[in-house]
């Protein structure tokens, strides 16, 4: 029988050991996030039925719950939740090897290169790092966390490629590398060269659209109404949970849940997240084009955009501006003609909270019903 089995451990030489002998026992792989604290922990693995844990004592079983596992199955993500138990993403050996296929393609002879992994396993941006340097058989180097001299004193003593997020991009040098893969939250406005933007879910074994491109073999497509649909061999299985249904059509799309467009020359622009929509006093408003129009200005540090419920307007667009010193005062007023001079004025905030800084997840992304449940009463 199938187990899933916790890795409950700091990413290092020894997860990704205890990651292979998992695969060879033809067991399933559940990496836990070691930034939540015990209780959470125990509750996750409690809800999907862990069968055995392994953590730095080694491997041990903890409950005999009836497993859920197939054989083919490799690793069970977590997706982030903003309440209740989270989904599980099931991707199988199958989507895991497409994935390294796929991108070794971009890259070429991935022999020689040299992969630090040194995002968080329990997400599929640092696993994929992992499991596509066992596949390739190259050079793989792992460390707990992201330390910037250490990225760096890394890169200089041989570390050729890795996998970031825009908050440490920005604190190292990039030119060290040959090639950065760059995921999660939307990125900066300039990059070096030799940083790779990438597009794709927990859902698709991480990114698929690279520079704005399709990687071979990935096929894109939007919907009438805007969605962006992804077909391929990377795509999950299922859910864990089978109540939750499928996201793949009958077609082989998986349905995102961004909204997006495609140009001619097939060049994919990612408008943002449906879910995420405001629509205010009846006109559509995206957060991330307001956030555009007051990330760039010299007394913000850092910004995100949220629709609350209001009962005159539908939803108000509510601002949390992290300014750049304290002598930062404008009025709500100022922050709205701010907005105004380059986007429609019904686009302006209603409402500015100052906060000291953006809640995000480890992948970059802004956690927006964080910031949302700051105005609850």
């Amino acid at each position: 029988m199938n187990k899933l089995v916790g890795i409950d451990m700091a990413l290092s030489g020894e997860f990704v050991s205890a990651l292979q002998k998992i695969w060879h026992a033809g067991d399933c792989a559940f990496p836990i996030d070691q930034r939540l604290p015990h209780a959470q922990k125990a509750q996750l693995v409690e809800d999907f039925g862990v069968q055995e844990l392994v953590t730095v004592n080694g491997r041990s079983v903890i409950a005999h719950h009836e497993s859920h596992v197939a054989e083919n199955d490799a690793v069970i993500f977590t997706t982030s939740g903003s309440s209740g138990t989270p989904k599980g993403v099931v991707h199988t050996h199958d989507s895991l090897r497409a994935n390294a296929n796929i991108v070794a393609q971009y890259f070429g002879d991935t022999s020689s290169t040299h992969w630090l992994a040194c995002l968080p396993p329990s997400h599929v941006g640092g696993f994929g790092v992992i499991s596509r340097a066992l596949h390739w058989g190259c050079k793989l180097t792992t460390i707990s966390q992201f330390d910037a001299a250490e990225v760096e004193g890394l890169a200089r003593s041989g570390v050729t490629h890795t996998s970031l997020v825009a908050t440490a991009l920005g604190r190292i040098n990039a030119e060290l590398f040959d090639n950065i893969l760059l995921g999660g939250a939307k990125p900066p406005p300039t990059l070096p060269p030799n940083v790779t933007t990438t597009y794709g879910l927990t859902e698709t074994m991480g990114g698929v659209v690279y520079n704005r491109t399709a990687l071979t073999g990935i096929e894109i497509s939007i919907s009438a109404d805007q969605e962006i649909l992804v077909r391929g061999p990377v795509l999950m299985n299922r859910y864990y949970q089978p109540q939750l249904g499928h996201p793949v059509d009958s077609e082989g799309w998986l349905h995102t849940g961004d909204l997006g467009s495609m140009s001619l020359d097939n060049q994919l622009s990612v408008v943002g997240r449906r879910s995420e929509l405001i629509i205010s006093g009846g006109e559509n408003i995206w957060p991330e084009v307001v956030e555009a129009a007051l990330v760039n200005h010299p007394d913000v540090s850092d910004v995100c955009v949220v629709g609350v419920d209001d009962q005159e307007w539908g939803q108000r667009v509510v601002a949390f501006i992290v300014p750049t010193n304290t002598s930062v005062t404008h009025t709500l007023t100022e922050w709205r003609e701010i907005v105004a001079e380059s986007l429609p004025r019904f686009m302006a905030p209603r409402q500015v909270v100052i906060i000291n800084s953006i809640p995000r997840s480890a992948l970059g992304k802004p956690q927006r019903q964080a910031l949302r449940e700051i105005l609850t009463p």
